[in-house]
């Protein structure tokens, strides 16, 4: 019969315990980031200036501008 040490048990369940909570935490970033671009688009589409929008969610103007071409392309 194969049996699978303790140890090793212990190990694998210790490293997916820690993919897992990376996992998660990568889920929340992306999440963070979605958000703020979305809000960065419905500033856009109001017609806010990019200097108030790029202060307000510390996004690039490089950033803005690609929603902005973003915008752009649901417009058409």
């Amino acid at each position: 019969m194969n049996t699978v040490s303790q140890k090793a048990q212990d190990v694998f369940v210790s490293t997916a315990t820690l993919l897992e909570r990376k996992g998660r935490e990568e889920g929340r970033m992306e999440g963070r980031e979605e958000g703020v671009e979305q809000v960065a688009l419905s500033m856009l589409k109001a017609g806010m200036e990019d200097n108030t929008i790029s202060k307000l969610t510390a996004l690039s103007k490089e950033h803005l501008k690609r929603l902005k071409i973003q915008i752009a392309k649901t417009r058409s």
